[in-house]
């Protein structure tokens, strides 16, 4: 892994943190000057080693009903996307 530190065109410095095949695995936000930027990265890589890995929640259940696919009885094929005709 590699980081990539650029400048952007509004003068400001941020970074990119590269996989071995040059896959992006993470971006930063943008610091005011190279320096700061180098900083962070290198808190970054010092404290890296004991950083916590958290689950999140996770995803709630569908609630409810789902719209209905029918009118009168009969599938409303302009609703589902199948057709652009409304149903005659």
């Amino acid at each position: 892994m590699k980081f990539l530190i650029a400048a952007s065109d509004t003068g400001t410095y941020g970074f990119t943190l590269l996989a071995e095949d040059g896959q992006v695995i993470a971006t930063g936000r943008q610091y005011p000057d190279k320096a700061t930027a180098l900083a962070v990265v290198a808190d970054m890589m010092r404290e890296i080693g004991g950083a916590e890995i958290e689950e999140g929640p996770e995803p709630a259940e569908p609630t409810g009903t789902p719209p209905s696919r029918t009118v009168d009885g009969e599938p409303d094929l302009a609703r589902i996307g199948r057709s652009g005709i409304p149903p005659v």
